[in-house]
């Protein structure tokens, strides 16, 4: 597989102890922005963690994606081990966001000495997620018009958003990489992660929000 420079951003004493986020489809670091400003107030610099904030392949800052093939679920999850292991952090809690829920369950179930506990934020479920043709061909038009990825990313997000970091999310939804469109959705509709579920050892907690209206709670773990 392809190496590549994975885009992160270490934010020091913010967290009780080392924290991974991981960020979910068509998003980057930029979404976790509002969670580190009200960290920083709260902990006012003198908490012991590191909040440690990665996006991946095709993702944000980071580079490269050279096939669909890439978008596993175990590449994408040992990217985030090598990084771990590279900042040299043992038994960090990871957060995961949607698609990044997923990858977070996968990064602990393949190394699970590099995490101690989990806050999946309205994951994608063990079996994924089925997109039908209609989903496919409103990618692919997202993917060919900002008027269009804006339309549709302003549906998911809170209205009470501040209007210039939602265009900052537009933006970085737009210009992922063009295999993300459907590499991810192909990736999601084949997997079955069920059988490994109960091997995780450690503590995950799940929240779901009510006004979801991409990903049913009962889609979701």
């Amino acid at each position: 597989i392809q190496s590549f420079e994975m885009h992160y951003e270490v934010h020091e004493g913010i967290v009780d102890k080392d924290t991974l986020a991981i960020h979910g489809n068509l998003a980057s670091n930029a979404w976790w922005e509002p969670t580190i400003e009200v960290l920083k107030k709260q902990s006012q610099g003198k908490k012991p963690g590191r909040f440690i904030a990665a996006e991946w392949r095709g993702c944000g800052k980071s580079q490269t994606l050279l096939s669909e093939k890439e978008l596993s679920l175990p590449i994408l999850a040992n990217d985030y081990n090598e990084l771990l292991k590279f900042l040299n952090v043992q038994g960090c809690a990871v957060i995961g966001h949607s698609t990044g829920g997923l990858i977070a369950l996968h990064s602990m179930r393949s190394a699970p000495s590099l995490y101690s506990r989990a806050l999946l934020l309205d994951p994608v479920g063990a079996t994924g997620v089925q997109f039908g043709p209609e989903m496919y061909e409103a990618f692919t038009a997202m993917s060919k018009s900002r008027e269009i990825c804006a339309a549709v990313m302003t549906g998911t997000i809170s209205k009470s958003m501040d209007t210039l970091f939602l265009n900052r999310l537009i933006d970085d939804a737009f210009h992922v990489h063009p295999l993300i469109w459907h590499g991810v959705a192909k990736m999601l509709h084949s997997v079955d992660f069920r059988p490994e579920l109960a091997k995780i050892q450690q503590p995950v907690l799940v929240l779901h929000g009510e006004l979801d209206a991409i990903l049913k709670k009962e889609d979701s773990l």
